[in-house]
Order: structure tokens, then sequence, then C-alpha cells
């Protein structure tokens, strides 16, 4: 019978700890700030873009503005990944602030932090968005 290596095994539970997900995520939370711009209630039609993450189903809803948005996430750690988000196609007089918010979501791998009932999402190439906490 080959030796025990005990190093591995608390290695293995540690790697697995530091990969689970965080369940602070799930929640709702409103658009407060996107790439350093304090998010403007006149740039969507029905209110600021809102998430809601339900981190077990690996999955959010919600809405950009104007559209029901819905799509797929998956996360590790401190990382989170958007799918191919998908959304309803009503036109609303204002479009630009919804297209851009889902442009940032949609496919995108952000690193996050939550403090301060904030969820603080940023790329590797610069862009950020700020939730609020609203639930």
């Amino acid at each position: 019978m080959p030796p025990r290596d005990e190093t591995s095994e608390k290695e293995m539970v540690v790697e697995a700890s530091d990969k689970a997900a965080d369940m602070r995520l799930h929640d709702i939370w409103v658009l407060d700030n996107i790439n350093g711009q304090k998010a403007d209630l006149q740039s969507y039609s029905i209110g600021l873009p809102q998430m809601e993450i339900f981190v077990d189903e690996q999955r959010i809803g919600g809405h950009d503005g104007c559209n029901r948005i819905m799509g797929s996430i998956e996360t590790s750690g401190d990382v989170i990944r958007f799918g191919t988000l998908a959304s309803t196609m009503m036109a609303c007089p204002e479009m630009k602030g919804s297209d851009d918010f889902r442009a940032q979501l949609d496919q995108q791998t952000f690193n996050f932090i939550i403090k301060s009932n904030r969820l603080i999402l940023n790329t590797e190439n610069g862009q950020s968005l700020i939730f609020k906490k609203i639930d």
C-alpha cells in the first residue's frame, strides 16, 4: 500500500473552498456606476438596470432599463462569467443606455468584490460596473 500524501489532500480542500461560489452574490442589484460614471436615470426608460443573481441556478434575470434580460453565469471564487444575454425586444425612447449596459455584461468575465452593500465588477481591460444591493 503506497504512503498517504496528506499535503495534497489539504491542498485539494483549500483549493475547492477557494473556488466555491460566493453566496453573497445571490441578491438583487441595481446599477449605480458604469466605467467611473454615475448611472443616469434619464438614460433608461423604465429605471436603472437591475439584475437578480441566482447563484445555485447559475443564472441572472432582470432588466436593462428597457427590456427584460436573462442569461447564464458561472462563478468561481471572486470571478463571475456572464454567458450570452437574451432579452425581450421592446422599443423604448431611450435605448442607448440599455444597449450599452447589455454590451458591458454580455459574454464578459469580471473579478468581483462585495463591500458596503455594493457589488463591484472589474475586467482586466479596465471596464467597471458598480451595483447597489436593493433586496
